[in-house]
């Protein structure tokens, strides 16, 4: 018996989301070298940059419920296509910055 042989008749809806689900949580995997960036390029203890994680999960937790209501309002591949690029630029825009503060800003938005 072969378990994978009912994936090639999944529909293209699952196909695309899952694509785009394993896209973003690849590019989730940054914000833990996020804390190497802020412990020794910033120069930040390894506390501090351990914060910055916390802040990025508190951040994900509270805006939890805010987004299953917009994509309930959006569309949930349009709500995907948002967050993907959003992550993008997110993620690219922290190679610019050098302040602590900041940083954790960005981090829980």
């Amino acid at each position: 018996m072969n378990p994978w042989i009912g994936i090639k008749g999944l529909p293209k809806n699952i196909w695309l989301i899952s694509i785009a689900s394993l896209i973003n949580r690849s590019g989730t995997m940054v914000i833990i070298f996020l804390t190497l960036y802020v412990s020794q390029s910033l120069e930040e203890s390894a506390t501090r940059a351990g914060l910055v994680v916390a802040v990025y999960g508190l951040g994900a937790f509270i805006s939890a419920p805010f987004v299953g209501r917009l994509s309930d309002k959006i569309g949930e591949i349009q709500l995907m296509k948002i967050s993907l690029f959003g992550s993008a630029v997110f993620l690219f825009i922290f190679s610019f910055i050098h302040d602590y503060y900041l940083i954790l800003l960005l981090s829980f938005l």
